[in-house]
């Protein structure tokens, strides 16, 4: 159970990272997929610190669990 449990977490917060990567890297890319009155770096930020959130869950999982 346990094992079902942590990798259904680990899956979960790699593809938030994926999910979030994807965002940046199609925000880089085409500065027009973000509306107009959006702060281009304040996006851009906003979806790093997801990313890293996610990234330091799955780091926490592994280490600990």
């Amino acid at each position: 159970m346990k094992e079902n449990i942590t990798e259904t977490l680990k899956k979960h917060y790699e593809a938030k990272i994926l999910e979030h990567k994807l965002n940046i890297d199609i925000m880089i890319a085409n500065p027009r997929a973000i509306p107009e009155h959006e702060n281009f770096t304040q996006a851009i930020d906003k979806e790093l610190s997801e990313l890293a959130n996610a990234h330091d869950k799955l780091e926490a999982l592994l280490e600990y669990f």
